[in-house]
């Protein structure tokens, strides 16, 4: 069924505008907070590093739980993040709510990736899983400059503002159209290496 995974395609486009919708106002940042802008690159270095070493264990730790909870979860904290970061807290804060979230990253997209395969015919599958993952292809060219240009247009704050909004639909559509999918069973940690794997190299790309 489509409608799962667009719903996927959805979480992850709140996801990586979260994750790198950072980049773009990080002088802005460096000059409210009057820190270097090596500092202020924690926001984006501390997220990745979180997932890179909390990734695989999560993804392994929440593989028995219903995969619809758990989307449903990781995109709360998403939405909370942008919410606190909106509201311009003490760096430290700042940094704290903006690596929280990175703790779920993984399983929501491995999650949501499952989830959008068990809900299609297996000859679908493919096909499911590259709509699941053009979120990201398509919050690169859309909502992630677009929270650039607006804090350029308003302020900084108003990307953060526009991040929560963005996980705010995707949680509604867990919410209200995606049934219970519970995990078929425990996956083993060498299934998730080369995921896990994957997900590292993007910072330095």
């Amino acid at each position: 069924m489509k409608k799962t995974a667009y719903i996927g395609c959805l979480g992850i486009i709140g996801i990586i505008t979260t994750e790198f919708g950072v980049i773009g106002i990080l002088p802005q940042l460096a000059s409210h907070y009057d820190i270097p802008i090596e500092k202020a690159g924690w926001l984006l270095s501390g997220f990745a590093m979180v997932i890179a070493f909390a990734g695989p264990a999560m993804t392994m730790l929440f593989s028995q739980v219903n995969r619809k909870l758990i989307m449903s979860i990781a995109m709360g904290m998403f939405i909370l993040s942008g919410v606190v970061s909106a509201m311009a807290p003490p760096f430290w804060l700042l940094l704290i709510v903006r690596v929280l979230p990175a703790i779920l990253h993984p399983v929501f997209i491995s999650s949501a990736i499952a989830a959008a395969i068990q809900a299609a015919p297996p000859k679908d599958a493919t096909r499911m899983m590259g709509i699941v993952l053009g979120g990201i292809a398509i919050a690169m060219v859309t909502t992630v400059p677009f929270a650039t240009w607006l804090a350029g247009r308003i302020n900084w704050q108003a990307a953060f503002w526009a991040q929560s909004a963005i996980s705010t639909a995707a949680l509604m559509a867990i919410i209200i159209a995606l049934p219970p999918l519970p995990k078929a069973g425990r996956e083993s940690w060498a299934r998730r290496r080369p995921f896990s794997a994957t997900r590292c190299s993007w910072p330095a790309a």
